[in-house]
C-alpha cells in the first residue's frame, strides 16, 4: 500500500509539472524559461517510469489478446474521444479566439495516426505501443536485457516515422523499462522503496549539481549531464514523494491524492483549459510582461489547467458512458 501511495503521489507531482511546463508564452521571464527548462529534463520520463513500475507491479496472468483490448479501452478509446472533442473546439472557436496549433477538418482523419489536436498526445500512442511490446518479454531475465538493449536504442540516432508516435516510443522505452526493473530487480527495489534520509539528502543533492552543471554549460544538449538527468530527476521525485507519504499524515484524504486519480483526464485536457484561459487573457488590457501581472497570469491560466479537468474527472466518472469514453 506503502508503495502504490508514492507512486501515486509522485504522478500527481509530475501532472502538475506537465501543466506548469506547458504553460511558455514568448514573453516569459527568464527565471520562468530556466524553471520551464529544468521541468523538461525529467518529466516524461518520470511519466513513463511511473507506468512502468505500475504496469509490472500489478501485472495479472491474462492473456496477450484481452491485456490489448483493456488497454485500447483505457488509452486508445479516451485518445480519439478528446481528439475530438479538442479539434471540434479549435475549429469552432479559432476564428474570434487566439488558438495555439490551428486545425482544419482534415484533422478529424490525421488523428488516426498523428497527435492532431495536440502535440502533448504523443505520450498516449507511445504508451500504447510499449504496452504492446514489454509483455512479449516474459521472465525478469529477458526484461533487464531488454532494458539494457532500450537504454542503447536510446542514444543511437535512428530515424523512425513520426506517425503513430514510433519515433517518441523508441525515444522514451527506456525510462518505462527502467520502471520495470526498479520493481523487480532487488538492487533497485530496495532504494526506490524504503526511505533513507541519507537517501534524500544525497539525490537531492546530485539533483541540484546537475541542474546547475547544465546551465552552466549553456544547456547543451547530447552531454553525458543530459543523459544523467532524467534519472536523477525520476529518483529526486521518487524521494520527495516518499517524504511526503512519511510525514503527511493524512496524504491518504488530501489534495494529492485527488490529483493522482484525476491525472488521465488532467493531461488529455489541460491545454484546452489553459488555451482558453490564455484566450481570454490576450483580450484583457494588461501588459504581461511585467512581472506582477505575469505571476498572477501564469498561477490562473496553471490552476485552470489542474482543477477543471479535475472537475471534469468527477463529472466523467458519474456517468457510464463517459467512463467508458475516458478510460475510468
Amino acid at each position: 500500500m506503502q508503495r502504490i501511495i508514492f507512486i501515486d503521489i509522485a504522478k500527481a507531482i509530475c501532472i502538475i509539472l506537465v501543466v506548469v511546463g506547458h504553460y511558455i508564452p514568448d514573453n516569459s521571464p527568464e527565471w520562468y524559461v530556466a524553471l520551464h527548462d529544468i521541468i523538461y529534463t525529467f518529466h516524461m520520463p518520470l511519466f513513463m517510469f511511473a507506468s512502468g513500475y505500475v504496469y509490472i507491479a500489478t501485472k495479472r496472468d491474462v492473456g496477450y489478446g484481452e491485456f490489448l483490448i483493456k488497454k485500447i479501452r483505457r488509452l486508445m478509446v479516451p485518445y480519439l474521444a478528446t481528439s475530438v472533442i479538442i479539434i471540434t473546439i479549435k475549429l469552432l472557436t479559432q476564428g474570434s479566439l487566439s488558438v495555439d496549433n490551428p486545425v482544419t477538418l482534415v484533422s478529424f482523419l490525421r488523428m488516426f495516426y498523428l497527435p492532431e489536436a495536440g502535440y502533448f498526445l504523443w505520450f498516449i500512442w507511445a504508451l500504447w505501443w510499449m504496452f504492446v511490446i514489454v509483455p512479449l518479454f516474459k521472465t525478469k531475465t529477458n526484461r533487464l536485457l531488454f532494458f539494457f538493449i532500450c537504454f542503447a536504442l536510446h542514444f543511437i540516432p535512428l530515424s523512425l516515422p513520426e506517425e503513430f508516435c514510433l519515433s517518441q516510443c523508441m525515444h522514451m522505452l527506456v525510462f518505462f523499462m527502467f520502471g520495470v526493473i526498479a520493481y523487480e530487480q532487488k538492487f533497485l527495489h530496495g532504494f526506490v522503496n524504503d526511505f533513507k534520509w541519507r537517501n534524500v539528502i544525497g539525490i537531492s543533492l546530485l539533483f541540484l549539481v546537475t541542474q546547475y552543471a547544465d546551465f552552466a554549460n549553456g544547456g547543451g544538449k547530447n552531454t553525458l549531464i543530459n543523459a544523467v538527468q532524467p534519472y536523477v530527476g525520476i529518483f529526486f521525485i521518487v524521494e520527495l514523494s516518499k517524504l511526503i507519504c512519511r510525514y503527511y499524515k493524512n496524504v491518504k484524504a488530501s489534495w494529492i491524492m485527488v490529483v493522482a486519480a484525476s491525472s488521465y483526464i488532467i493531461y488529455l485536457f489541460h491545454t484546452t483549459f489553459e488555451g482558453f484561459t490564455k484566450a481570454v487573457f490576450r483580450k484583457l488590457p494588461f501588459d504581461s510582461n511585467l512581472w506582477y501581472v505575469f505571476v498572477p497570469e501564469a498561477v490562473v491560466v496553471i490552476g485552470c489547467g489542474v482543477a477543471m479537468p479535475v472537475f471534469l474527472y468527477y463529472i466523467f466518472k458519474t456517468y457510464r458512458i463517459t467512463r467508458s469514453l475516458f478510460g475510468l
